[in-house]
Parts: C-alpha cells; structure tokens; sequence
C-alpha cells in the first residue's frame, strides 16, 4: 500500500500473488512426478522438458509481477509529484520472513526492493529504507 496526503493506492495482494505461484508450483510437482513414467528413449532432457518449461514460468512470472508491481509503485509517486519514496516496517516484514519457511520461500522481497531502488534513482525519486 502506498499513501500521500490525497491519495492511496494498494499494489497487488498476497492472495493474487500466492495463488498463481503455488499453481505453478503444484503443476511443476506433477510433472516431475509425471516424468518418471513417461516414454523412456531419445533422452533425458526430452523426458524432463515439462519440468524445465514450469520451472522456468515460475520465474517468468514471479519476475514479470514484481516488474508491475514496482512500475505501479514509481508511477504513482511521478503523479503525485513525490520526491522521497520512504518504506516502512522493513525490519518487521523481514523478521516474519525469517521465522515462517512458507513466506520465505514465496516471498521474493529483495527482488522487489532492488526493483524499486532501480527504478526510483531512474525517475530521480529519493529512496529511504526505514
């Protein structure tokens, strides 16, 4: 979520970005079961080409999505006239990746933040991480 003194906009959910992920990833766990019974023969890197194809829409999207998320983030900051972009709660979002493996695992947050901070100098938007 994002706020000035006008305006507020919320970017994204959890929810909306959890389902997609864990969609590709139940996919992903069925094609590897999948592939030990698949015709053997012409090798292995055709009998595992499913596998390789999930695993790489995995990454796409979680990439593409921080992408947007990121992009929607600095736009709202270049209409609103914003010239500090300031984080809060960093300490606490990071503390409760760490204690639970789940979030860890599906939450790639300092991908979002190098994101942001590249982007931000980019537009000429003042970062501060508190």
């Amino acid at each position: 979520m994002v706020k000035t003194d006008k305006a507020r906009l919320t970017i994204g959910t959890r929810e909306e970005f959890l389902y997609r992920r864990l969609a590709i990833q139940t996919a992903l766990k069925r094609a590897q079961v999948g592939a030990t019974y698949s015709k053997s023969g012409k090798g292995q890197k055709r009998k595992l080409k499913a596998v390789e194809r999930l695993r790489k829409a995995e990454s796409n999207y979680v990439s593409h999505r921080l992408h947007v998320y990121s992009r929607r983030l600095i736009d709202f900051c270049i209409k609103h006239q914003a010239g500090t972009l300031i984080l809060l709660n960093h300490e606490d979002k990071a503390g409760i990746a760490k204690e639970e493996m789940f979030v860890l695992r599906n939450w790639s947050y300092y991908d979002l933040m190098s994101k942001i901070k590249y982007k931000a100098e980019k537009a000429g938007i003042e970062l501060i991480i508190d």
